[in-house]
């Protein structure tokens, strides 16, 4: 196992190597640039022209003027260090550079940091009730099967699979937001972190901005929003995953002994049907922070997916660059974490 873990992390950290050269191609060969509005304004402007030496100034304080080989060097292993420019350590010490729009002169780190507890805030509260809502269903759709419940839980799955993220997200604002609001109806806030000010909700009473009450119903459209496509994926799974275990041997015989359905089900059944959704839950986890810059977006979530929006309209490489390092990690994880769970589910399975 160790020199499996051992093999996997190396693999892992070359992979990230590799996204780091793509995702700094990307970006750096991508038509326009951060200097791009600066270009046309010198065109436009001819009462205040912007000289050609300040334009210089910048990409040189961007390393935009070298070659491509050596911006890349600079950003990942802080090599070469040049005269006249800003020492840098390079991402494989830590240093991601400074944020050139959002935040100048800000670590670009410490911006992905301070919007990080939001994203995880919203994705974890995405897993559970994902998890919570979809494993529970397939169990049930499964044993039940053929069943109207049965049916019913299906159509919803293909209902949620179908749905578009930015779709539905718009959907529960005007709805839960502006016309229960209208009706005089128990409604929710339609966006945002945090609240400005106190507001009042039918039945509810008075909800004070930035209590735990308030940041609970500012997390509930977002958190369906986000979990709706990863629940009824997940509902599937499990319930084909179960249908195939309910038709083994081992099932008939446990229930030949007499077991309660209750124990064949939850203790000899799902353990082995967890196998496979483990595999999907595990590889997705890294799609959902993917999926956050969606929901964020809609719902002006201030998390890191919104912070990725922003960076890439106003050309804040850094801050993209980090981003997208982050998700390739998350990916990389995932998958050793995948394998680690494999044995932790079924003993049986052994890693040589």
């Amino acid at each position: 196992m160790t020199a499996f873990l051992i093999r996997r992390v190396a693999q892992g950290i070359f992979v990230l190597f590799i996204s780091s050269i793509l995702v700094f191609l990307l970006l750096y060969l991508a038509p326009g640039g951060p200097l791009s509005e600066i270009i046309v304004q010198k065109r436009m402007n001819a009462r205040y022209p912007i000289r050609q030496e300040d334009i210089d100034r910048l990409e040189k304080q961007y390393d935009l003027d070298l070659p491509l080989w050596q911006g890349y060097t600079r950003w990942a292993f802080g090599w070469p260090n040049l005269p006249d420019r800003a020492e840098r350590l390079g991402v494989i010490r830590g240093d991601f550079g400074t944020s050139w729009r959002i935040s100048p002169n800000d670590q670009t780190m410490d911006v992905i940091l301070r919007a990080l507890p939001n994203t995880l805030k919203l994705t974890i509260s995405s897993v559970l009730l994902s998890l919570l809502v979809g494993v529970s269903a397939g169990i049930y759709s499964a044993v039940h099967q053929y069943s109207k419940i049965d049916y019913t839980i299906t159509a919803a799955t293909f209902f949620g699979t179908a749905m578009p993220v930015f779709w539905l997200g718009t959907m529960l604002i005007l709805l839960f937001a502006f016309k229960f609001k209208e009706w005089g109806l128990p409604y929710l806030p339609p966006g945002s972190v945090y609240g400005a000010r106190d507001y009042i909700i039918p039945y509810l009473g008075t909800i004070t901005a930035n209590s735990l009450t308030d940041q609970f119903l500012r997390l509930i459209m977002p958190t369906i929003t986000l979990s709706m496509l990863f629940m009824a994926g997940w509902s599937r799974y499990t319930r084909s995953s179960m249908l195939e275990v309910l038709r083994q041997d081992y099932i008939r015989a446990a229930r030949s002994k007499g077991l309660s359905e209750r124990v064949v089900i939850y203790k000899h059944a799902l353990r082995n049907a967890l196998i496979p959704l483990v595999t999907i839950v595990t590889l997705q986890l890294p799609f959902i922070f993917g999926g956050a810059v969606i929901t964020e977006t809609i719902f002006n979530w201030h998390g890191m997916g919104l912070v990725f929006i922003d960076s890439l309209f106003q050309s804040d490489w850094p801050v993209a660059m980090t981003y997208i390092l982050i998700l390739s990690a998350l990916t990389v994880a995932s998958n050793l974490l995948a394998d680690v769970l494999y044995t932790l589910v079924d003993p049986r399975i052994r890693v040589s």
